[in-house]
């Protein structure tokens, strides 16, 4: 009974979209559509398979896994880049016998290829203070004009 009841709505729907159509115009083309459907739809009758239309029945595809295993890979790279730069400039300042106690670098990744280093933190004591202005100095001319420069003295 389900057979017959799924050709029949098949039918009349394919009838009355026939109708709304022009005659003249598209008409072998509508004509292969609404074979190729009406086919679909005696095929997926008699294997007995039942399509269901439902909201429920769709899902937006979104991958919890994928979506954890990029932010993990960003927060690895944001890492390594950020111990690079940081051994980096901690040579480039003890070449020039500068010692500063931290350094930190904030890395922003904006999407895909851009990767921007957006400020350099050089933490040192109290009684470095001419230090800290000499590091302030020699970063800022090897460094980008982007890179913010920020000393802290404590």
């Amino acid at each position: 009974m389900q057979f017959l009841s799924t050709v029949c709505v098949a039918a009349i729907c394919m009838a009355i979209f026939r109708m709304l159509i022009p005659e003249n115009k598209f008409q072998k083309q509508i004509s292969v559509l609404v074979a190729c459907v009406f086919l679909l739809t005696g095929i997926t009758a008699v294997s007995g398979a039942e399509i269901d239309l439902d909201e429920d029945s769709f899902e937006l595809g979104i991958n919890t896994d994928y979506i954890s295993f990029s932010g993990e890979v960003n927060e690895q790279l944001k890492k390594k880049i950020c111990d690079d730069m940081r051994d980096k400039i901690r040579n480039l300042l003890n070449e020039n016998e500068i010692y500063p106690e931290e350094i930190h670098i904030i890395v922003n990744i904006s999407g895909l290829y851009s990767i921007d280093i957006t400020q350099v933190e050089l933490v040192f004591r109290a009684e470095e203070q001419d230090a800290a202005t000499a590091a302030a100095e020699l970063l800022s001319r090897e460094l980008s004009e982007d890179v913010k420069i920020k000393i802290i003295v404590k």
